[in-house]
Formats: C-alpha cells, sequence, structure tokens
C-alpha cells in the first residue's frame, strides 16, 4: 500500500540541517540511548507494521493515540514514584516503565512529524 508520492527514505528534517551538531555535545549520549529505546519499541510492534501504517493513517488517530500513551507515562511515573518513595527492589523496573512510556510518545510524535514532512517533500 506505497504511496508512490511518500518519499520512502526519511528527509533531513527542515530547520534541522541547518543546527550545528556538536561531535562533543553533552546531550548526545542521552539522545542516542533514548533513539535506541525508541527504535526498540518500534521494533517491538513490528508486526503492526513499519512506516507505511503511520504513514498512511490519519495524523489526527496518531495524535490521540498520542494522548494516550501520554496518560500512561503518568501512570507510570506515579506508580515509579511510590516504588522509590517506599524503597522497593523493583523500583528500576518502574522507572524502566516510565522511559518505555516517554519512547512511546516520542515515537507517535515522530509519526506525526513524519506524515506532515513526507507531504510537503
Amino acid at each position: 500500500m506505497n504511496n508512490p508520492d511518500i518519499p520512502e527514505s526519511p528527509q533531513t528534517p527542515k530547520g534541522v540541517c541547518s543546527m550545528p551538531l556538536l561531535a562533543d555535545s553533552p546531550t548526545k549520549p542521552y539522545v542516542l540511548a533514548f533513539g535506541e529505546r525508541m527504535e526498540g519499541k518500534l521494533a517491538l510492534n513490528r508486526h503492526k507494521g513499519n512506516r507505511e501504517g503511520w504513514i498512511n493513517d490519519d495524523p489526527e488517530a496518531l495524535l490521540k493515540r498520542l494522548r494516550e500513551e501520554t496518560r500512561e507515562l503518568e501512570i507510570a511515573m506515579n506508580v515509579a514514584k511510590v516504588r522509590m518513595w517506599e524503597g522497593k527492589s523493583n523500583a528500576s523496573h518502574a522507572a524502566d516503565d516510565v522511559a518505555n512510556e516517554a519512547a512511546d510518545i516520542a515515537n507517535f510524535a515522530m509519526m506525526i512529524a513524519d506524515w506532515y514532512s513526507a507531504r510537503v517533500g
């Protein structure tokens, strides 16, 4: 179900290419690690489809899913807070849940950005 008007490869985001990327950026390792988590979450859901799935979806539906994931993040944060406050041994698992929910949100934000970028080529 490929749309011939939509490029198959990612485009350089407009506005980003003009920003300097510092090789010694203090935030780069964290951004890369989070990007790996995002890709891991996408890989877990690969059975639902790849880019052709979100690129042919309704951006409003993607935004709805982003909002649902935001609620899931809020729940995960509350669970993690309680476990950390109680000093529970599974606090690190709860913190991982928070990071995974945040990656879900980032993935839906990426899908929405890609949807619009693909159409203005």
